[in-house]
């Protein structure tokens, strides 16, 4: 059974939550749900990273509804952002 956008983000916000102890914000939740992204810079997420990435090497992707990218600059090789992107549904 899909879930809808809703269950989505609400498993996105507690598997940070519970993992690594990150939680977002209102609209932090929102901008996700409308999107399907959300884009942290490395102050934001530096405390919750070691504990983001271990879950994400120890689960496996077809067992979970998002997942993060580091975004590097490419004119200097500086980290630039992370984004976390979540599995949502276009037709909901």
């Amino acid at each position: 059974m899909l879930k809808n956008n809703n269950e989505i983000i609400a498993e996105t916000d507690e598997d940070l939550q519970l993992q690594a102890g990150m939680q977002l914000g209102d609209d932090e939740r929102q901008y996700l749900l409308n999107t399907g992204m959300l884009f942290f810079n490395t102050q934001r997420i530096k405390p919750y990273l070691a504990a983001i990435r271990q879950y994400l090497q120890n689960t496996q992707p077809n067992e979970r509804v998002w997942t993060l990218f580091k975004v590097q600059d490419i004119a200097n090789n500086q980290l630039a952002n992370y984004i976390l992107s979540v599995a949502i549904n276009p037709q909901n």
